[in-house]
């Protein structure tokens, strides 16, 4: 169960980001005018409540399926891991201080069990949050941006800009090559870690902004579902803080 919420075998490439990742000038232009075809900044930050899934298919086969759930205002989180090969968990936990409780099949988990969940608990929020929002992140703390140059594909003109994530203390760095349109301004394609083929990028429009809903990539024969997203001014709290509860009660 510890190893099946927050791995991320088939998907993951990285790289030891620097102390201090550098934000060039041209890279954070890029950043501004994509948020703003997103839906604008100011939109993200008022966005409380962000319900989404990660589903993982490779060849076929579903391979990860976790639910979430994120305050954004104050850091808590609900992490439902639903992976058919594992044993089901729920992670309750603050994503400022990495602190919370976590259950195994109905039963809190103590010790270092509940220690080691709760860590993969916030390693897979980490993972997860990129594929959801990642272009939303790009000017956030830990964040490092390098522009790459321009790049045509498919017809079109790209931008493309090295995105280095820092990670928890002990963990090394997430790095994509993301592709931005020059065109539509929208984060379309990237590549992880020192792989080369690409993911897509498609979108929903959730309120005033938008977020990923999918990602596919046919080299791989992988894709991944984000599920029905939503940004919600309301919940109930007992969903951030009663394991028993579930997201897919949560309308």
């Amino acid at each position: 169960m510890i190893k099946g919420i927050y791995a991320l075998l088939a998907l993951s490439a990285v790289v030891t980001a620097a102390p201090q990742p550098k934000l060039e000038p041209k890279a954070v232009k890029i950043a501004r005018d994509m948020m703003q075809a997103m839906g604008g900044e100011a939109a993200w930050k008022q966005a409380r409540y962000v319900r989404f899934d990660f589903i993982v298919t490779i060849y076929g086969r579903v391979r990860f399926a976790r639910a979430h759930l994120w305050d954004k205002r104050t850091g808590r989180f609900r992490l439902e891991d639903t992976s058919p090969d594992q044993q089901s968990a729920v992670v309750l936990f603050n994503t400022r201080n990495q602190t919370g409780t976590a259950y195994a099949g109905g039963r809190k988990l103590e010790g270092a069990a509940a220690e080691s969940a709760v860590e993969g608990g916030y390693r897979a929020y980490r993972t997860d949050i990129d594929w959801l929002a990642l272009p939303w992140n790009w000017l956030a703390p830990g964040v490092g941006l390098k522009y790459l140059g321009e790049k045509s594909l498919k017809g079109q003109a790209f931008d493309v800009v090295e995105v280095t994530v820092s990670q928890p203390a002990g963990t090394p760095a997430m790095r994509y090559s993301a592709y931005v349109s020059q065109r539509s301004h929208m984060l379309e394609y990237c590549s992880v870690g020192v792989e080369t083929s690409l993911w897509d990028w498609q979108y929903a429009t959730v309120g005033a902004i938008r977020l990923a809903s999918g990602h596919t990539n046919t080299e791989k024969q992988a894709s991944i579902s984000m599920g029905n997203v939503k940004v919600l001014d309301n919940v109930d709290d007992a969903f951030l803080t009663d394991p028993a509860r579930s997201l897919t009660t949560l309308k």
